[in-house]
């Protein structure tokens, strides 16, 4: 049961970063900042970026 629980705040915490990573890339192209340097900062790659933004609806 204690692994359980483990994995499952492991997930968590995981899903946390995650959201806050795209709140980060979200504010910055809020920002004007090309998907290039949104893709630096946040360390992840410029196809996950551009996929993440085409996924995205307008506000």
């Amino acid at each position: 049961m204690c692994e359980i629980m483990k994995e499952f705040e492991r997930k968590s915490k995981n899903e946390g970063r995650a959201q806050e990573r795209e709140a980060i890339m979200r504010n910055l192209r809020e920002e004007g900042m090309s998907y290039e340097r949104i893709a630096r900062i946040t360390n992840q790659s410029l196809s996950k970026v551009k996929a993440f933004f085409k996924t995205q609806q307008p506000a």
